[in-house]
């Protein structure tokens, strides 16, 4: 039992940081592409206007 608790503790802490670490790039991503958008809103519809 002392011998796979360390185990555990370790598994629980790689498993919380992973977590975090993939909200922190979908919030980054998420902003990033919010930001584009407000930016050039009217750049992006012109583009798909002529595209069709």
């Amino acid at each position: 039992m002392p011998q796979l608790f360390p185990m555990n503790w370790m598994l629980i802490s790689m498993m919380i940081l992973i977590i975090m670490i993939f909200i922190m790039i979908n919030i980054y991503f998420l902003s990033n592409k919010m930001f584009f958008f407000k930016k050039n809103k009217n750049i992006m519809f012109k583009y798909w206007m002529f595209k069709w």
